[in-house]
């Protein structure tokens, strides 16, 4: 039972992260939007896209919220910092700073420290 359990966990988490990269993308289509005329029709599809991700993301993380405790999934959240920092990288051609990535290594140790202790409150819980 207990392995199923981690098993389940295991891809609420996978699921959890595919859904908060999906929210990340938020920032790209909403900068395209912010970077075109007003309500032209760029502007409405950045932020059509806009739209449809978060309606989507709402779906999947109330899945989530069903399988993980909230404090483990709302930790999880930071992670969108993360992602956003890569795809300025990658897609707008911004600087990753020194300090940019000791912020992003400290939001991981963050998440660590709260899944693992989250974690261990349910074994004894159980």
């Amino acid at each position: 039972m207990i392995k199923k359990r981690n098993n389940n966990n295991l891809k609420a988490y996978c699921v959890m992260h595919v859904a908060l990269c999906l929210l990340s993308l938020t920032g790209i289509f909403s900068k395209n939007a912010a970077n075109s005329e007003w309500f032209s029709i760029r502007w409405f599809f950045f932020y059509g896209m806009v739209l449809m991700i978060l309606f989507i993301y709402a779906f999947i993380w109330q899945q989530v919220l069903k399988r993980l405790p909230l404090t483990v999934a709302f930790s999880n959240k930071a992670i969108t910092l993360f992602w956003g920092m890569i795809w300025g990288a990658v897609i707008f051609d911004e600087h990753i700073s020194i300090q940019m990535i000791i912020g992003a290594i400290v939001i991981f140790f963050g998440i660590y420290i709260i899944a693992r202790d989250s974690e261990s409150v349910e074994r004894k819980e159980q």
